[in-house]
């Protein structure tokens, strides 16, 4: 695993990587320390954050 972007966003951070099986993901942590990590897997980094910040976006409105 290789990260390739730690982003914070509100009382969130937004973290993109890359996997050893040579797709990206990302995964959400809350203040409180919880991880939230789909299983999703994006062929781009862009796509991942996109969608992480989506994701972001959605629980904290």
């Amino acid at each position: 695993m290789s990260i390739i972007k730690l982003i914070g966003i509100k009382q969130y951070t937004l973290a993109v990587y890359y996997t050893l099986s040579d797709c990206y993901k990302y995964a959400i942590i809350d203040d409180y320390g919880t991880v939230y990590e789909p299983d999703e897997i994006y062929y781009t980094s862009e796509a991942a954050e996109r969608e992480g910040r989506e994701a972001i976006n959605t629980v904290s409105n």
